[in-house]
């Protein structure tokens, strides 16, 4: 098997168990009735410390590295701030409010959010290609809130609410790392984040007055959210970013939604319309037809 192929796998069963992570919180929020105001916080240290545990065993004394350097400790604040809480709470709360499908979709609004970033930083209108990603998202959003009716939402406002708040997440989760994803190894910055996500929410939501009677289903659930869906995902997705490129990773990474889906449909027996999966396509669509940029980028 060579390297091309090993890196597709990789990032499938990583974007697939980021999928499955949405399905252990949905099976958490809705089946067992876990409060999210516990599990985010709880998930992000656990993760983290296992993320650590990583480093140290695979970068030794590496692992320290950004505690070394006052301007990238203020980094990975910010990161663990406005990039892991603003990506993985809301993302929590939304499918809290809606289901798992729903929220990752909507989260992948992020995508045309950081087209409109990058416009307005380099002072520049969108070209005719982010015009048509801006305007599928922008028709499957209107499908999935509204099933194309315009006097009505078909998603709680809490659920649009939190949903839009995670696109925007994601897009603060993809650029405030990258100076710090230049000069150290990734399982140490996500690490250091997390740790510090996790700390910032534990102090403002405090899970520990937050009562609930564990079951192995709770348990379980858990394991699934923390250890498959975050870190075997996240080490699975970045191992073949490392093989194939961050390009061709992003397009496999749309594995992520349509997983999401299948989990849903198949284990927690959701039931979706037609208007929900055509909303889909167009929101999914858009990370397909930015590619056609990137390629038209590279001939030049």
């Amino acid at each position: 098997m060579n390297n091309n192929t090993k890196g597709f796998i990789c990032t499938i069963f990583g974007a697939c168990f980021w999928g499955f992570s949405g399905f252990c919180s949905d099976f958490l929020f809705t089946i067992k009735k876990v409060n999210v105001l516990f599990v985010a916080p709880i998930r992000l240290l656990l993760a983290s410390i296992i993320l650590f545990i990583i480093s140290l065993i695979t970068i030794k004394k590496d692992t320290f590295l950004p505690l070394k350097d006052k301007k990238d400790i203020l980094r990975l604040v910010n990161f663990g701030i406005t990039g892991l809480i603003g990506a993985q709470f809301t993302y929590l709360m939304a499918i809290s409010y809606s289901n798992s499908p729903t929220a990752t979709v909507l989260q992948y609004l992020g995508i045309s959010f950081i087209v409109i970033y990058v416009c307005i930083r380099n002072l520049r209108f969108p070209t005719k290609i982010e015009l048509i990603s801006l305007m599928c998202a922008l028709i499957g959003t209107f499908l999935i809130t509204t099933h194309g009716n315009i006097n009505s939402l078909s998603i709680t406002p809490n659920a649009l609410f939190w949903g839009l708040l995670g696109a925007v997440g994601m897009v603060t989760y993809s650029l405030t790392p990258v100076k710090l994803l230049r000069k150290y190894n990734c399982f140490s910055v996500l690490a250091y984040a997390m740790f510090i996500g996790g700390v910032v929410l534990t102090l403002i939501l405090r899970p520990w007055n937050i009562a609930f009677q564990l079951d192995m289903e709770i348990f379980f659930a858990m394991c699934g959210l923390i250890v498959l869906g975050t870190v075997v995902a996240f080490y699975l997705f970045m191992t073949g970013v490392n093989l194939i490129g961050p390009v061709n990773a992003s397009l496999v990474n749309t594995f992520e939604p349509l997983s999401a889906i299948l989990f849903s449909v198949l284990l927690l027996n959701l039931r979706l319309k037609l208007i929900d999966f055509i909303g889909f396509f167009f929101v999914i669509s858009t990370v397909f037809i930015l590619r056609l940029q990137v390629r038209k980028d590279h001939r030049k």
